[in-house]
């Protein structure tokens, strides 16, 4: 059955945003873990219409952009070739090659595209949009670049409701709200990016 990925970025703090660092011209570039091993493993691609403005403004462009980085150029490609679905209430028209904008039920959009042969379901931004497949339970997988700094503010990876007096300091299995993952694989880069990929763990039942 297809997957639904979240692969996305997140600082220390919790912010679904990309800090940027001062780059180090001595220091080769690292090959991308996060996108670059499974751009082939996808084939339709999941965005909230923030986030499809920003990708159609940037992405379409890079693939005939002699400037552009080998990695670039392929991951235009991979937008363009994809089926992307802009889930949006407000969007009128998405112009870009294979796209649709999805404004009815979730669950019954993920159950269309599981029904149908192809390969992996992407979702590549905005926060919003993830918070919503997880509080329905429909991310199979998280592929996460942690990023080593504290933002203090932005955009929220996940959907907290925060409690910081809450009298709770343990969580039992099948409360509320808890979901649970396991790790599949982890890498390090120089720059002390963490590149972290979870699978949806199965079903725990709390022991006696």
């Amino acid at each position: 059955m297809r997957k639904v990925v979240a692969v996305m970025f997140m600082s220390l703090d919790g912010v679904a945003e990309f800090p940027l660092y001062e780059e180090d011209p001595g220091t080769p570039e690292e090959p991308d873990p996060m996108w670059v091993p499974r751009m082939e493993t996808f084939d339709t691609l999941i965005l909230g219409r923030v986030a499809y403005e920003k990708w159609l403004q940037y992405w379409p462009a890079r693939k005939d952009d002699p400037e552009a980085s080998k990695f670039q150029r392929d991951f235009s490609a991979f937008c363009d070739r994809s089926e992307k679905l802009v889930v949006s209430k407000t969007l009128k028209r998405a112009d870009w090659t294979n796209s649709r904008i999805v404004a009815g039920d979730l669950r019954e959009e993920v159950e269309r595209l599981r029904s149908k042969p192809g390969r992996d379901i992407v979702i590549g931004g905005g926060p919003r949009v993830l918070q919503a497949f997880l509080e329905r339970g429909l991310v199979d997988e998280l592929v996460i670049a942690m990023f080593p700094t504290l933002l203090g503010e932005g955009k929220p990876f996940f959907h907290v409701n925060w409690k910081p007096d809450s009298p709770r300091d343990m969580v039992p299995v099948g409360a509320p709200g808890r979901q649970d993952f396991q790790l599949v694989e982890s890498q390090a880069l120089r720059d002390g990016t963490l590149y972290l990929h979870y699978r949806r763990a199965p079903s725990r039942s709390v022991k006696n």
